[in-house]
């Protein structure tokens, strides 16, 4: 009987030994941190099916967000701070000034998320979904919302709160403070419409029916000293201002425009840009720059080419473009966010 009684003990441990530990989800902890958080700072505030929590909602009166293949593209306002109040990012000009990161040439103000093909974070769409345009929210979404590939970029999208949890490795709790101010489906139509504005109020020669291609106009500001089309291996030399449409000034060659818009570099060479131009069998997306200053040649977007392409010998001349002709879905830089039109004035002038 005692030897049997050993048995059992043993077998009982070796069972114990053998069983498995309680898995631990790695956002656990982060997890048991922000329940705490919310119980302590916003005791009342909505849980979202996929986990976030909306702190503060003022509902908006105008069109639905709707699902992302409804309106694939949101207009949106919005500032990004940590549990602790810090502002990491904004798009709100009176608070950047505020904080002292305002940039003089940087973008204040509504800028474009694309929803689509699981663009944006499961974090941002579940916020913006059941929003109204003129709608704010302020909601705390945890980090494993707000995870995305390393390689491709593109958000993670699962069907349940659980799978984001046990699946996405979490950063830091975000609490995004969103205004939607727009929601649509073609943003091809929606930038040509900014575009017909912008235009016949700027240039009152031109009409929304003008563009020399879709999404592109050009309006010949001095006449040239001839109409001879410049030839194959020719290098014309350019002075150029490059603006947004709310006429911020982000780029120029022209060091007195530089300096009055804030934008001179002691370390920069101003002066005429050289273009190459294309051969008889190549055309305007052919043509490179290369910068005062400089002996590397590089590349130009489609828009600045096919502005130039319209010119002839000491021309000045303005060319205004949709974002499909310049930089596209993608930021260029804090001056020139995405879908952006743009506008550059040239002028052709003598080899410097």
């Amino acid at each position: 009987m005692k030897k049997t009684l050993v048995y059992l003990t043993l077998a009982a441990v070796l069972l114990g030994a053998c069983a498995k530990a309680p898995k631990t989800s790695k956002n656990e902890s982060a997890r048991r941190y922000l329940e705490s958080w919310m119980h302590l700072n916003h005791p009342d505030a909505q849980k979202t099916p996929l986990g976030s929590y909306i702190i503060e909602d003022i509902p908006g009166t105008g069109a639905p967000a709707g699902t992302n293949s409804q309106h694939p593209y949101a207009q949106v306002a919005y500032t990004v701070r940590d549990l602790a109040g810090a502002v990491s990012l904004t798009t709100d000009e009176r608070l950047s000034k505020q904080l002292g990161t305002y940039n003089e040439q940087g973008y204040y103000g509504p800028v474009l998320w694309y929803r689509g093909d699981n663009a944006l974070l499961a974090g941002l769409e579940e916020a913006v979904a059941d929003m109204r345009c003129g709608g704010t929210r302020t909601i705390v979404i945890p980090g494993w919302l707000m995870g995305s590939e390393s390689t491709t970029g593109t958000a993670y999208h699962y069907d349940t709160a659980e799978e984001y949890y046990e699946k996405v490795s979490g950063s830091a709790p975000a609490v995004y403070t969103i205004t939607l101010t727009d929601a649509f489906d073609d943003v091809v139509k929606w930038e040509n419409d900014s575009l017909a504005r912008y235009v016949p109020a700027h240039f009152p020669k031109l009409a929304a029916a003008d563009s020399v291609k879709q999404g592109f106009y050009y309006c010949r500001t001095e006449t040239p000293s001839s109409l001879k089309e410049f030839t194959k291996d020719t290098t014309i030399y350019v002075n150029y201002i490059g603006r947004r449409l709310d006429g911020v000034v982000f780029d120029t060659n022209i060091a007195d425009t530089a300096k009055y818009y804030g934008l001179y570099s002691a370390s920069r060479k101003y002066g005429p840009a050289a273009i190459k131009w294309y051969g008889s069998e190549g055309d305007y997306t052919d043509m490179e720059m290369t910068s005062a200053g400089s002996s590397t040649s590089t590349s130009v977007i489609p828009g600045f080419a096919f502005g130039l392409d319209q010119m002839h010998p000491h021309e000045k001349g303005t060319a205004i473009f949709s974002s499909s002709w310049g930089y596209g879905s993608r930021s260029a830089s804090s001056a020139i966010p995405a879908y952006s039109p743009l506008r550059f004035d040239f002028e052709i002038v003598d080899k410097p």
